[in-house]
C-alpha cells in the first residue's frame, strides 16, 4: 500500500491472499502465522456489502479522531513507508502496514471472548540497500482479547500483537512504530515519526474514487512529510537511522471495477520539501481507469489535485521475479503538469530490483530514488512505489507492459 497506500484499494488485494478462513465470524484462538492461501478470496470478496457504510459523499474529517478506526466500513488500513539512513550513509527502506477487515457489518452475539467479526493483518518489510537484501513477513489475528485493534482513547493506537503504531502526544502528531518479526525474519524496527505537514485529503477533499461507479471509493488522507528517527535491527545488528516517512490511511466499502487488474502507486518526497502522490489503476484492455489521479503538495503544506490527463507514467525497464515469475516495470519516467508553472519531470529508480513481498500477498513494494527537473530547477529525493496485479510471464512471452498512464 500502499498503497498504499494510496488513492487506491491497497489493502484489499493484499487481504485476498491471506490465510484461508472461509467463515464469516471468527471464534477460537489466535490465527497468527505465515501459512497463506488464496482461498480467502471467496470469503473476503463476495461482493455483499449490505449493512456497511459506503464512501459516497465528501466527509468532514476531524483529527485526531480520524487517525483511529472506522468500523462501519468494511476495509481499512494504516500504511507507513520510509527512506532512512545511518550517519555514515547506509540506506534502508521500510514498510509497516496494518489492515483491518470486517467480515460482517455487526459483531457476533456469542458468549466467547474470542468471538469477533474483525480480522487484522499486517505486512512488515525492510530493504537493506548496502547488504542488497530485502526482508519481508506478515501476520494476522482476530481483533479481540487484546490481540489486535485500533483505538483513539486514551490515545491513538493501532496494533497487531507486538507490532504497533502508537501516539506519543494527545494530537497524535508524534507516533512510535514498533515491530519485531521474531523467528519469521531477522528484522525489527523502533521508529518515531513527527508530522511536519497537516493531513492531505486525497481526491475530492478526501473522497477518492476508484471507478466511475458511485460507492467504488475510499476516504483517504496522507501524512506526506514525517521526520523519522530511531533504530532498525537487521540480523541482530542495530542501526541508528534518520530520514523521512509517509503515512496513508484509507477506509472504504468498495472494490475496483470488474476489469481492473492492478495498480501502480507512487509516493515521492522531493528535496525542495514538496511531495507527489499519484496512481494509475490498470484495466484488462491495457488502458487506465479514468478516475486515476494524484496530488502535488507544496512546501508550505498547500496542495492541488490533478487528473489522469495531467500526468504520464512511462516504464523504462523491467524486472522478473525469480520467485513468482511476475514481470514488473523497474524504472519510470514521470511527467506531471500542474495547473501553474512548468511541467515536472521525474526519473524514479528502485534502490534494489528485488523488493517483492510474499506476506499477506505477492506484490512489489520498493524504496526508490528520484531525480527531476521543473523548468531549469533540478531536484532529487526518495520515495516508494507499489505495483500489484502483475502476473507471471511465460518464457518467451513478448507481451509488453503498459507504456503510459494515458
Amino acid at each position: 500500500m500502499q498503497r498504499r497506500s494510496l488513492g487506491l484499494i491497497i489493502g484489499v488485494m493484499a487481504l485476498f491472499a491471506v490465510v484461508g478462513i472461509g467463515v464469516t465470524q471468527l471464534q477460537g484462538k489466535s490465527d497468527t502465522g505465515s501459512a497463506y492461501s488464496a482461498d480467502v478470496i471467496a470469503a473476503l470478496s463476495s461482493g455483499d456489502t449490505s449493512g456497511f457504510a459506503r464512501a459516497l459523499t465528501v466527509r468532514d474529517f476531524k483529527f485526531p479522531q480520524d487517525y483511529g478506526a472506522h468500523p462501519d466500513f468494511q476495509t481499512e488500513w494504516w500504511y507507513y513507508t520510509g527512506n532512512v539512513a545511518t550517519a555514515d550513509g547506509r540506506r534502508f527502506g521500510y514498510e509497516l502496514t496494518i489492515f483491518r477487515r470486517s467480515l460482517t457489518p455487526t459483531a457476533p452475539e456469542r458468549s466467547s471472548a474470542w468471538a469477533t467479526n474483525q480480522l487484522y493483518l499486517a505486512d512488515f518489510a525492510l530493504t537493506d540497500v548496502a547488504g542488497n537484501k530485502f526482508y519481508n513477513t506478515g501476520r494476522l489475528s482476530r481483533g479481540t482479547t487484546g490481540l489486535a485493534g485500533a483505538v483513539i482513547t486514551p490515545d491513538v493506537r493501532v496494533w497487531l500483537e507486538n507490532w504497533s503504531m502508537e501516539a506519543q502526544n494527545p494530537d497524535a502528531t508524534t507516533m512510535r512504530l514498533r515491530a519485531d518479526a521474531g523467528s519469521d525474519a531477522p528484522i525489527a524496527l523502533d521508529l518515531t515519526t513527527i508530522q511536519r505537514k497537516a493531513p492531505v485529503l486525497e481526491g475530492d477533499r478526501g473522497l477518492s474514487a476508484k471507478s466511475p461507479t458511485p460507492g467504488n471509493a475510499s476516504y483517504y488522507y496522507s501524512l506526506t512529510r514525517l521526520d523519522t528517527s530511531g533504530t532498525l535491527t537487521v540480523n541482530g545488528t542495530p542501526y541508528t537511522v534518520t530520514g523521512n516517512s509517509w503515512m496513508d490511511h484509507e477506509f472504504s466499502t468498495s472494490s475496483l471495477s470488474k476489469n481492473a487488474v492492478g495498480w501502480d502507486w507512487f509516493s515521492l518526497q522531493l528535496s525542495d520539501n514538496r511531495e507527489i502522490m499519484l496512481y494509475r489503476i490498470r484495466l484488462s484492455d491495457g488502458t487506465t481507469e479514468s478516475t486515476s489521479d494524484g496530488t502535488l503538495i507544496n512546501a508550505d503544506g498547500s496542495s492541488e489535485s490533478f487528473t489522469l490527463a495531467q500526468f504520464k507514467i512511462e516504464p523504462q525497464a523491467t524486472w522478473r521475479s525469480p520467485l513468482s515469475g511476475a514481470q514488473y516495470p523497474s524504472k519510470w519516467h514521470l511527467t506531471v503538469t500542474p495547473k501553474t508553472g512548468a511541467p515536472i519531470t521525474l526519473d524514479v529508480t528502485p534502490l534494489m530490483s528485488d523488493q517483492e513481498l510474499h506476506a499477506t500477498g505477492t506484490y512489489w513494494e520498493g524504496a526508490s530514488s528520484i531525480s527531476g527537473m521543473q523548468g531549469s530547477t533540478p531536484f532529487s529525493g526518495y520515495g516508494y512505489v507499489e505495483l500489484t496485479g502483475y502476473q507471471p510471464i511465460a518464457a518467451g512471452d513478448s507481451s509488453k507492459l503498459p507504456g503510459s498512464a494515458q
